[in-house]
């Protein structure tokens, strides 16, 4: 077999070999020191060198044979056990030495017995391992007994330590008291700050906080200690030195005192939970005294506002309108004299019953969303609805109201008018019969003057191929005859296509809304203004944003775009070629279309005119003057404007603003 190297020292002790089989084979772990000394004092030995381990201590420490470390820096914790000592008094006395050990430190926790002798200049250790031979039932019991000791320990400290922590990081004044002195043993950050540099730990509580004996909070303090019952109170004035200048401060404390008891339950102390509501309760005192005073101005306000209800009923009851007045939650206040006679109740019946017996089913409902939603957003209510008058008649009104405020911005209710409109609303009615069988005679019109007005023009034109081939000279007045003939002929062709043009417009309005491609619609303008563009040589850019959404009658937009850019080509400057800018952005909740050019421009006088039906500024090209009629009234109709900035010579910039609709 291999024999393992001999140290030094044994070498020269025979047979050496013997011995290092006897190391090898020991089931006992033998280590070999030699001493290291201070170098400033060299009879003071400070650590040990590893010389040699035998296989059982190398298996059992689970260290090499010879290994780099030395002795302390194996065991850091081998002062604090003991057994360093045990080492240096074993090599110092010369002496054989044991010593038993429950070592529980540096990642070990084992019972080793050791025995020590010097051997010249080193030291010869034995020792055995009680984990690496079988344990007796009480050796385990009882290590386990210390295990669970140990953790039960742990868990202990680890709660102490949690329970201390929270204590710290209260946001709360917590102090310990200990002994019937209620002598402090713990405050936290918070105690301290209120405390303002006064000594506390080890104080007791009447030497730190003198001027709290005559509130009463120590003696509750010492009744907790002898009693054990918990001590709580809420919002308890406190007078105090905080300032440490004299000055008593008042102020309001939350108490909690809890008795703390031993692992016996006798107590030992008591636990000063305190919070400073000083805020809470000034406020609490605050609103308490407006109420106060907010009742007394309540009282004061009724007196008045029934002083002025009283006037406002006498007016309203000289008024030949009808007037009316309703609460917060639309219930009837009010209703004048006018009121009355129209349903023909006193005000008690009117209030009692309400509205409801007086108005139609389909306009009931309406007429209560309607007022409702106006009360919530405190905006202005107006209602056409029919209402039974004391004959039975059921009569249009026309009501309006607007929401009434207290002094203090809190919603009075609403006060309002109505007048009937019923013979108004006959009126209108008849007045749009009137439009419609209007706009059937233009339309009417327009058609049928069409083709009487074509032969006439058949008829000029054959008329003039006649005197063309007639052999003799005809007379100088025929000519021009002709001549006026047609112009006649192409006024009287111009006023039925502004008829027809109005007639369309009309339709227009009725046109119902979708969602519009703009940039789908705006090329197909481009398309049939091509051939212009073309001749005129323009040079047309589109800029759209990517919110240009809009729903609308494509018609009236198409018309709209088509316009504007016609005028923009028609009316442009001789002297260079046409630029038309068609931009599109939105503008909070409108959809602005904008169409600038470089053309004639006009003046503030033109400006004024420009929108206005048949109005032509410029006669040198075609044109009916309802172009820009058409467009204002389709803008307008819609609920938005048109505007115009021009300068003439320079050009004009018009503007579109449309409502933009869900």
């Amino acid at each position: 077999m291999t024999v393992s190297p001999v140290p030094g020292p044994l070498r020269s002790l025979p047979p050496a070999t013997a011995l290092a089989d006897l190391l090898a084979v020991s089931m006992t772990g033998i280590i070999y020191y030699t001493p290291i000394y201070d170098p400033a004092d060299s009879g003071n030995i400070i650590d040990f060198c590893f010389e040699y381990l035998n296989p059982a201590a190398q298996r059992m420490m689970r260290m090499p044979e010879v290994p780099t470390v030395t002795h302390n820096e194996q065991w850091p914790h081998s002062k604090a056990h003991g057994t360093f000592d045990f080492h240096v008094d074993a090599f110092v006395s010369g002496e054989p030495r044991e010593y038993n050990i429950n070592y529980q430190a540096d990642g070990y926790d084992n019972y080793y017995r050791l025995a020590a002798r010097r051997s010249g200049d080193g030291l010869w250790v034995s020792f055995t391992d009680t984990a690496d031979q079988p344990r007796s039932p009480v050796e385990v019991a009882l290590r386990a007994a210390q295990a669970a000791e140990k953790a039960a320990r742990a868990e202990a400290e680890a709660q102490r330590q949690r329970f201390y922590e929270v204590l710290m990081q209260l946001p709360a004044h917590v102090a310990v008291h200990e002994g019937p002195n209620q002598v402090f043993t713990l405050v936290n950050p918070h105690y301290l700050r209120v405390a303002n540099g006064r000594a506390l730990l080890g104080q007791p509580i009447r030497a730190v906080w003198p001027e709290l004996a005559s509130h009463g909070i120590l003696d509750e303090l010492d009744r907790v200690y002898q009693t054990g019952e918990p001590f709580i109170a809420s919002g308890l004035p406190v007078q105090a030195d905080f300032t440490r200048t004299g000055q008593l401060q008042q102020v309001y404390y939350d108490f909690f005192f809890l008795a703390l008891r031993d692992g016996q339950g006798q107590i030992t102390g008591v636990l000063n939970f305190s919070y400073d509501v000083t805020g809470s309760v000034r406020a609490r005192q605050q609103i308490e005294q407006m109420n106060q005073e907010l009742e007394t101005r309540v009282l004061e306000r009724t007196a008045a506002l029934q002083e002025s209800e009283a006037r406002f009923r006498i007016m309203a009851d000289a008024a030949p309108n009808q007037v009316w007045a309703v609460n917060p939650d639309s219930s009837i206040r009010y209703a004048n004299q006018a009121f009355l006679d129209f349903v023909g109740v006193s005000l008690e019946q009117y209030v009692a019953t309400g509205w409801a017996a007086y108005l139609l089913p389909e306009d009931l409902a309406l007429a209560q969303n309607t007022l409702e939603t106006a009360i919530r957003s405190r905006s202005l209510y107006v209602l056409e609805h029919r209402m039974r008058r004391h004959d039975g008649q059921y009569r249009w009104l026309l009501a309006q109201g607007a929401p009434s405020f207290y002094a203090n911005g809190e919603l009075y209710g609403y006060v309002g008018s109505a007048i009937d409109i019923t013979e108004l609303k006959h009126t209108n009615e008849q007045l749009v019969r009137t439009n419609v069988d209007l706009d059937n005679f233009i339309y009417a019109a327009s058609h049928d003057l069409r083709e009487p007005i074509t032969n006439l023009v058949g008829l000029v034109e054959a008329l003039q191929e006649q005197l063309a081939l007639a052999p003799a000279p005809t007379d100088p007045l025929v000519p021009r005859l002709l001549a006026m003939i047609e112009q006649a002929v192409a006024r009287f062709q111009l006023t039925i296509a502004q008829l027809t043009d109005v007639a369309q417009l009309q339709q227009a309005w009725e046109l119902p809304a979708e969602a519009v491609d703009l940039r789908a619609l705006i090329e197909s303008v481009q398309l049939d203004l091509g051939s212009k563009i073309e001749a005129a040589g323009a040079h047309l850019t589109v800029a759209l944003a990517n919110d240009c959404a809009i729903r609308f009658a494509p018609k009236n937009l198409r018309s709209i775009i088509y316009n504007l850019l016609s005028n923009a080509l028609k009316y442009r400057h001789p002297e260079r070629p046409p630029l038309v800018q068609l931009r599109c952005y939105r503008a909070s909740d409108t959809l602005v279309l904008e169409v600038q050019d470089n053309g004639l421009g006009v003046d503030k006088v033109q400006q004024a005119r420009l929108f206005g039906l048949f109005q032509r500024l410029h006669t040198h090209v075609e044109g009916s003057g309802m172009g820009l009629y058409m467009v204002k009234r389709i803008a307008e109709n819609a609920g938005g404007h048109v505007r115009v900035q021009s300068q003439p010579g320079v050009g004009s910039t018009f503007t579109v603003v449309l409502p933009v609709q869900p």
